[in-house]
């Protein structure tokens, strides 16, 4: 099986394989090995063609934009709000069900004023008016295409300035989805449901048993490094439909956890649900070297993706890792896994590399 990872830039990782045939100017591919695990080409952005019309203009495209309107805004904090945009034209698609978490996905953001555009990691939540609350889709349910958006205002961060000063009911243009990383296809496998988080005793072990045991592949667990608003590529992986079915070991750093508002309580429902295995860190508490050293001495050691194996419950409560996400500031990225370059993701170095990881299961995100 052959991972690929896909990037805004369009550029390719010098291991690859082979050369893609011709794609759209916003088509974006990389291909990398694992271990000595190789396949053919995998298209780079998930196509549309089979389930909606290509000259139906309203449906969310990578080749055109879309009007959505802001139909909620919420400030967590100076620095950090939601935002929840609503399609003008209601979406047939439900892209939820159909990236599910195969894909890693972003979309772009248009700002007219400035002409240029921004991309976003969507999550799968809706603002529901009577209980004030961001709730998770349910199964099968895509509000009729809403996108939220948890972003932070940067000094140069033109788009997310703009879009916060922007009222409810304004339109902006979208367009996507664009694949970040795509993830080993599972045929024919069940979809894992998402009712655990709106069960009170999600944590019982029997729905937890009863659940894994209805795969048909055997999951595999990964890591994910993220920092800031990079915690929306770790969310969507778990909230999305049919969720990320192995085990996600995730080092978080902001701040503090009030930089999260609403998303830290869904992580903690997550973790209850045996979803993921926390690891928040707080600048505002600790000193970013003492992070570090906490976050270097928590790194295990990387693991051989083996492929699509059916499932089994042996060694179902040892953590095993094939692959490494990294998401956050320059910085940050640098500190874990060693400085990503605009065109390529660059050499694996800092704590990732100390512990034996490399290119073939690191994955650096914008």
């Amino acid at each position: 099986m052959l991972w690929t990872k896909n990037a805004s830039s369009g550029s390719r990782i010098a291991r690859m394989l082979h050369k893609s045939s011709k794609k759209s100017r916003y088509s974006k591919m990389f291909l990398a090995t694992s271990g000595l695990l190789t396949v053919g080409l995998i298209g780079s952005y998930f196509s549309y063609e089979s389930v909606r019309d290509r000259d139906n203009t309203h449906e969310l495209s990578p080749s055109h934009f879309v009007k959505y309107r802001i139909s909620h805004k919420q400030d967590i904090d100076p620095s950090h709000f939601l935002l929840e945009v609503t399609p003008l034209v209601k979406q047939k698609v439900n892209i939820w069900s159909q990236m599910t978490a195969e894909n890693l996905w972003s979309i772009e953001v248009k700002q007219p004023e400035v002409m240029v555009v921004r991309s976003y990691t969507p999550l799968p939540l809706s603002f529901n008016p009577a209980s004030k609350e961001m709730e998770v889709l349910k199964d099968g349910c895509n509000a009729d295409g809403k996108l939220s958006f948890y972003i932070k205002k940067y000094e140069n961060g033109e788009v997310a300035r703009w879009l916060h000063h922007l009222p409810e009911d304004h339109v902006i243009e979208i367009r996507g989805p664009f694949v970040d990383y795509e993830f080993p296809h599972l045929p024919n496998e069940l979809k894992r449901s998402r009712n655990c988080l709106d069960m009170n005793n999600c944590d019982k072990k029997s729905y937890i048993k009863g659940e894994n045991s209805q795969f048909f592949y055997q999951p595999y667990d990964i890591m994910m490094f993220t920092a800031g608003t990079g915690v929306v590529t770790a969310l969507q992986l778990l909230l999305t439909e049919s969720p990320f079915r192995g085990n996600i070991k995730l080092f978080h750093t902001s701040d503090n956890i009030r930089q999260l508002g609403p998303l830290y309580p869904i992580l903690l429902r997550l973790q209850a649900s045996k979803r993921v295995q926390l690891n928040i860190f707080e600048t505002d508490r600790q000193t970013k070297q003492e992070i570090v050293e906490i976050i270097g001495k928590s790194i295990t050691r990387p693991y051989l993706y083996k492929g699509l194996l059916p499932f089994s419950n042996n060694n179902k409560n040892k953590f095993q890792p094939i692959l490494a996400l990294v998401c956050g500031p320059e910085s940050y990225i640098s500190s874990i896994s060693g400085r990503k370059y605009d065109l390529s993701q660059g050499p694996v170095k800092g704590l990732l590399s100390s512990k034996g990881w490399n290119s073939e299961n690191v994955y650096k995100l914008s």
